[in-house]
C-alpha cells in the first residue's frame, strides 16, 4: 500500500515557503512526471502527486493494451517514443523488446511498408523487409504466409505494461520525495493569471504560488473550461479489445506484436493469452478482425467467457486531437499552469521528460522544436466541431492508414 498524505498536511505544508509542484493525475503520464521531476537534485521543490485512486489505475493506463510501435508519420512523436522506449526498458519487467511486425497484401500496402521502412532508417530505427514466410516464422499462431505479400519488421519495437511502470515511478517517486494525495478535483479557482486553488470533493488545496501540471488525459477539457479561454480538443475514443482463453506459456523466441495494415488489427502474445484489437464493434470480431489470425477462432466475444479467472474482452480508452500531438507546454496567460495531456503509453515518458525539463527551466533548443509543435494553444481560433471532426478523422487515420 502506498503512503498517503491528507489535505490539510499539503496546505500546511505551504507555510514553510517550499517550492511545490503539484502534478494532477496518476496515470502513466503523471507518474512519469513526478519520477522525473523527483529525480532532479539541483532545484529544490516539493512534487505532490494528486489522483482520485492512486492504488488502482482507473483512466486509459488501466487499459492500455501495451504495443508500442515508435515509428511514426510525425517526426515528433517517434522523437518521444523513442525516448519513452530508452526509459521503459530500465523499469523491472516494464518493457519487452519483441519487435514489431506489419503485414500487407496490397500493392499500396505493400508499397507503404517500403516507405515506412526508409522513413524508419532515416529516424535511427531498425527496419528490415522481410518476405511471408519469414513473418509467419515469427509469429507461427498469428500468421497465415499464404496470406500476406510482405512484412516490415522493427527489432526494437515491443510491448509495454504500463500498469507496471506506473507503479514503478509512483513508488520510485515516493522514494525520492514525492508526496501523494488520494483526493477526487473537481475544478480550480484563479486570480491575477494564475491558479490559486485545487477545488476537491475532499476540501480546497491553496497553490500559494506553486507550479501546476494536469497530466488528466481526457478528463482535461472539463477540468478546464472555466480557466482556460482557448479549445482544448482532447477527443475521447474506445477500440476493442479481447483475448485467447488462457494456454501454456509460448517457449522460444517471443513473438513480435503484429499488425496487418490493410485491415487494421493488431495481435500480441500477454504471455498466456493472446490480445487482439480492431476498431470496429465486439459483436463483429470473429467475422471481421480475427478472421485474419491463423488463430482468430480462439478470441472470444464480448461476454463469451463463464470463467471469472479468465480475461475479459473490454473496451479501451484512449484520447485523439486534431492533428494527432499531444496537448503539452505551459498555458498562456496563466503564469503557473502546464497541460500534459492527450498521451499514449508510447510517448508518456518521453513527453513527461520533455514536460520536466521545461518547468524546471532546463529545456535546450532542441526542446523549443518539440515544444512548438506541442503548444496546449495551437488550435486557438478554430470551432469546436471542425476540431472534433478532424481529431476523430486521426482515430481513423491510426488504424486505416499508416500511422
Amino acid at each position: 500500500m502506498l503512503s498517503t498524505v491528507g489535505i490539510s498536511d499539503v496546505n500546511n505544508s505551504q507555510e514553510s515557503g517550499s517550492d511545490r509542484i503539484f502534478i494532477i493525475g496518476g496515470g502513466i503520464v503523471g507518474a512519469s512526471l513526478a519520477y522525473f521531476l523527483s529525480k532532479d537534485k539541483e532545484d529544490k521543490h516539493q512534487v505532490i502527486l494528486i489522483d482520485k485512486s492512486l492504488d488502482i489505475l482507473q483512466g486509459s493506463t488501466g487499459h492500455a493494451p501495451g504495443f508500442v510501435g515508435q515509428l511514426n508519420e510525425s517526426s515528433v512523436l517517434t522523437i518521444l517514443a523513442k525516448d519513452s522506449v530508452s526509459e521503459y526498458i530500465k523499469v523491472p519487467n516494464g518493457f519487452s523488446v519483441v519487435g514489431g511486425l506489419e503485414l500487407s497484401s496490397t500493392p499500396d500496402g505493400i508499397q507503404t511498408l517500403h516507405r515506412r521502412k526508409e522513413l524508419a532508417l532515416s529516424s535511427g530505427l531498425l527496419a528490415e523487409l522481410i518476405t511471408p514466410e519469414k513473418a509467419a516464422s515469427l509469429a507461427p499462431d498469428f500468421i497465415h504466409a499464404r496470406r500476406v505479400k510482405a512484412g516490415l519488421h522493427f527489432a526494437s519495437d515491443g510491448t509495454a505494461d504500463a500498469q507496471k511502470i506506473t507503479s514503478y515511478y509512483i513508488h520510485e517517486a515516493q522514494r525520492q520525495g514525492v508526496q501523494l494525495l488520494e483526493a477526487e478535483v473537481t475544478g480550480f479557482s484563479s486570480e491575477d493569471q494564475q491558479i490559486t486553488t485545487i477545488n476537491s470533493v475532499d476540501g480546497s488545496i491553496n497553490l500559494n504560488g506553486s507550479r501546476l501540471i494536469l497530466a488528466t488525459g481526457i478528463w482535461t477539457e472539463t477540468l478546464t473550461k472555466n480557466i482556460i479561454d482557448f479549445p482544448v480538443p482532447i477527443i475521447p475514443v474506445a477500440h476493442p479489445y479481447t483475448f485467447t482463453h488462457s494456454r501454456p506459456r509460448r517457449s522460444g523466441i517471443p513473438y513480435p506484436f503484429v499488425r496487418w495494415l490493410d485491415h487494421h488489427v493488431y495481435a500480441r502474445d500477454h504471455g498466456d493469452h493472446d490480445g487482439l484489437a480492431w476498431p470496429s464493434t465486439f459483436e463483429s470480431v470473429l467475422s471481421e478482425a480475427a478472421a485474419h489470425l491463423k488463430n482468430g477462432q480462439q478470441f472470444l466475444v464480448q461476454g463469451s467467457s463463464g470463467d471469472s479467472d479468465e480475461k475479459k474482452p473490454f473496451n479501451g480508452i484512449f484520447s485523439v486531437t486534431p492533428d494527432n500531438l499531444p496537448l503539452a507546454g505551459k498555458v498562456p496567460g496563466l503564469s503557473n499552469l502546464w497541460l500534459c495531456a492527450a498521451i499514449w503509453v508510447t510517448t508518456a515518458a518521453g513527453t513527461a521528460k520533455l514536460i520536466s525539463r521545461q518547468v524546471l527551466g532546463k529545456g535546450s533548443s532542441h526542446d523549443e522544436v518539440l515544444m512548438k509543435a506541442l503548444c496546449p494553444s495551437r488550435f486557438e481560433g478554430v470551432e469546436a466541431g471542425v476540431l472534433e471532426k478532424q481529431a476523430l478523422a486521426k482515430y481513423n487515420d491510426i488504424y486505416n492508414r499508416d500511422s
